[in-house]
Order: structure tokens, then sequence, then C-alpha cells
């Protein structure tokens, strides 16, 4: 039945590109689309696995999914921009690393469906920046489908609570996960609220944020929430100080106290009122995991191949060597997305993947910067400060590999990339005396 339905939706891409390409406003509601799909893609079954082996690494097979017929769908109805693709060395770099992995892996196969992963979430990221390009509302779209995601997380979650589920995941796999999606959601409304955008849509979706943090009851999602929220605010006021946000520096005052009092309840109820170890024991068996990726590093230093690393701990005896795992468990990876790669993928791989992170991180701070006077500098800040809030997050999960994070990533750096290029033009039409395109 799969296999049919996949036919089926290959011969739609087609028709469904031509469509979109006659239709410029339809194409909006397919980004919106677009970015909403991660957070159903599981809980509706809106993804097959072509090559299904149901393996204990992050990525189980040959995957595809609904989003991705939608956005090659969409790459297809798009002019190519001028210029060329921002970020492809360090991505192309990246998937390279990915694959020579596979060399090295006890069945190569598994680091391939990382692979095709990878290809997945770059063909995203193509399709955002094309749409950036092409058409100034494609931000908004996107934004609008991030939103829509996170209310029913949080309409999903309160339903959790209630029934309860002391940590709450959601439609996802897991209240981390949870956590972290949230984060790349946030900060870009956090940022346009402080940069004028008027409505209610950015309140609310900030407020879904933090009520998701503290029925998560996660402490670095509650932490980096506000970490986060702080930064943001003190770049956009660096870039430009305004009445406006002033009075949100006493409403956001206001909200952080009520919101610390309910996050210390739930991390009360977490570690004094449940069954979980205590903070110490958990984080002493976090460590442990890098103790165990550490020995695997030093004994493969090209790695064990990507999508590899809990057969590898569990046969080659490395959880053994560090001690018991009682709490996080043998089938599950050390929770830290860095030392992950370097053990999957050697001192190369990790070399490639924190540049494949940083090239957007600073491209996303220098035009927020550069094109300070411009309403999207402000959402160019934001998204800058939602990738790094998950890099420090990334410090205790490893959950930035799997398919929902990488979804979404994929669509902030493509709006990252596509925003430069619009103002870049902007600022040059406005130079010579001309009229910036509109899209």
């Amino acid at each position: 039945m799969k296999y049919l339905l996949f036919i089926v939706l290959t011969g739609l891409v087609w028709p469904l590109s031509n469509y979109l390409g006659r239709k410029p406003d339809r194409r909006l509601g397919a980004f919106s689309l677009v970015a909403f799909l991660p957070f159903v893609l599981d809980v509706m079954h809106l993804r097959w696995a072509v090559i299904d082996w149901r393996w204990v690494g992050y990525v189980a097979g040959a995957e595809v999914s609904l989003l991705d017929f939608i956005a090659l769908s969409l790459y297809l109805s798009l002019p190519r921009p001028g210029g060329r693709l921002p970020f492809r060395r360090s991505m192309a770099i990246y998937l390279g690393t990915t694959v020579l992995s596979a060399t090295q892996a006890m069945l190569p196969e598994a680091s391939l469906f990382y692979a095709w992963q990878l290809i997945r979430v770059f063909l995203v990221y193509v399709t955002v920046y094309r749409g950036v390009c092409e058409d100034r509302r494609v931000p908004e779209a996107v934004l609008k489908g991030l939103a829509a995601g996170m209310f029913i997380e949080l309409t999903v979650a309160g339903w959790q609570h209630v029934h309860g589920i002391d940590r709450t995941p959601g439609t996802l796999a897991s209240e981390n996960l949870l956590g972290v999606i949230s984060q790349l959601v946030i900060f870009p409304f956090f940022a346009e609220m402080l940069g004028g955008t008027r409505g209610r849509l950015a309140p609310a979706v900030i407020a879904s944020g933090l009520v998701i943090a503290i029925l998560t009851a996660s402490r670095a999602a509650i932490l980096l929430d506000c970490l986060g929220l702080a930064i943001v605010f003190i770049l956009s006021a660096r870039k430009q100080w305004t009445p406006r946000k002033a009075r949100l520096l006493w409403a956001s005052v206001a909200v952080a106290a009520v919101f610390a009092i309910f996050a210390a309840s739930a991390l009360q109820q977490r570690f004094l009122g449940s069954r979980e170890l205590g903070i110490a024991q958990q984080d002493s068996e976090r460590i442990r995991f890098e103790k165990a990726a550490a020995l695997m590093l030093a004994d493969h230093p090209m790695g064990v191949g990507a999508n590899q690393f809990v057969i590898v701990a569990n046969l080659e005896g490395y959880y053994t060597r560090v001690g018991e795992l009682w709490s996080l468990g043998r089938d599950t990876n050390v929770h830290n997305v860095y030392w992950l790669m370097a053990a999957e993928t050697g001192y190369l791989g990790l070399i490639a993947f924190v540049a494949f992170l940083l090239t957007p991180l600073v491209a996303a701070f220098r035009s927020g910067f550069k094109y300070r006077t411009e309403p999207r500098g402000d959402l160019l800040i934001g998204l800058g400060v939602a990738l790094l809030i998950v890099y420090i997050h990334s410090f205790e999960e490893w959950i930035f590999v799997v398919y929902e994070t990488q979804y979404i990533f994929a669509m902030v750096v493509g709006m990252i990339a596509g925003l430069g290029v619009r103002l870049g033009d902007a600022s040059a039409a406005l130079a010579e005396g001309g009229v910036p395109a509109q899209g």
C-alpha cells in the first residue's frame, strides 16, 4: 500500500508544481503547510519508510514524507534566483563527511539512511530560500505555519498534563524534542514583536512556548528560553531603542516573574514528586554517556559511522566500560550532539558539522545588524538567536539529528539566506535610486 501511495504522490508533484507556478498566492498556503507538517507527520502517519530496518539509531530507514512531496512541488514551481546558493559549501561538506563515515560503519546502509534524511532536509532549505527570494510574504507564511504547530502542541500538551502526564511530549516523540523545537519558533516572533509587528499572533506564540517549557519540565528548555528572550531583547535594544521596547521590557519582567514561579513548581514536581532519578544521578549518567563517546572516538578517530552510536556502544562494550545506565538506558545516544557527531563521523565530521551550524548563525547576525533600519533585520536577529539557543541546548541533547528538528532548522536557515539576499537587493536598489522588488 505504501508503495502505491509513493507512486501516486510522485505522480502529483508535476501537476501541483504547475498549479503553484500559476497561482503565486496559493504558494503561501503551501509554505504554511510545509512549516506545520513537522509537528504532525508522526502522529498522523504522514511519513513512510521505503526501506524499513526498524533500526536502533535515530533514522530507522530510507524515509519519505508528505512534506517532501510538497516541498519538491514548491521547489519546481519557483524560479531560480540569481547568484549562488548560500551555505552550499558547508552543507555539501557535512553531507560528504556523513557519506564518508559509511565506509567506517558496521552497517553502511544505516549511515546512508541519515545521509538521505539530510538530502531531504536540504531540499526544504533550498525551497524556502527560493520562496523568500521570490516573494517577500513567504517568511510570514512560514512563521504562521510554525505558529499553528505551536498551538497544536500547546493543546495536546495541556490535555496530557490534565490527564496526569508530568512531562508532556505533545505530538512529538519526547518532551525534550518538543522543548528544542519550540526554541526554533518563539524567538523570531519575539524579535518581530520588538521590531514593531502588531497583532496577537506573536504574543500568543511566545506564551505558548513558555507554557510548553513548563509542561515539559525540562531544565534546559526553561533556562534557555529565558536566556534566549533576554538576548533577543538586548540585541534588539542595541540595534534601536524605542518607547515600545521600554513598555515591553516592563511587561517582560512581570511575565518572567510569573514564569519563574510555575517553572520552579514544575521542576520540583519532576524531581521530588515523581519516580525519576535525582538531578545528580541523571547528570552522572550523562557524563558517563560522554565518556563512552570519548572512548569510541579514541578507538575510531574516523568515526564509527553516522546513525551507528547505539549499536557500537552496546556491541563493542563501551556502555559496559563506563558503568550501568539506569535512567537513560542503553538504547539511546550520548546526550550531546557534538560528542555524537564526533563519535560517529570522527574529527573531520565534527569540524564539518560545526561549520554547517555556524555559517548560517554568523550570516543571521551579520545581516541583521547590517540592515538594522529594515524591519526584516529584527527577524534575522530572532532567527539567529533561535539557532544560538538550540546550539547551546545541543550540549545536553542529541535530538538535533531527528527529522522534525532538522526540517524546522532548514526552514530557519532558508529564511536567513533568503532575507539576506532580499535585503541586499533592496539596499542596492535604493542606493541606485531605484525601487526594490516586492515579489
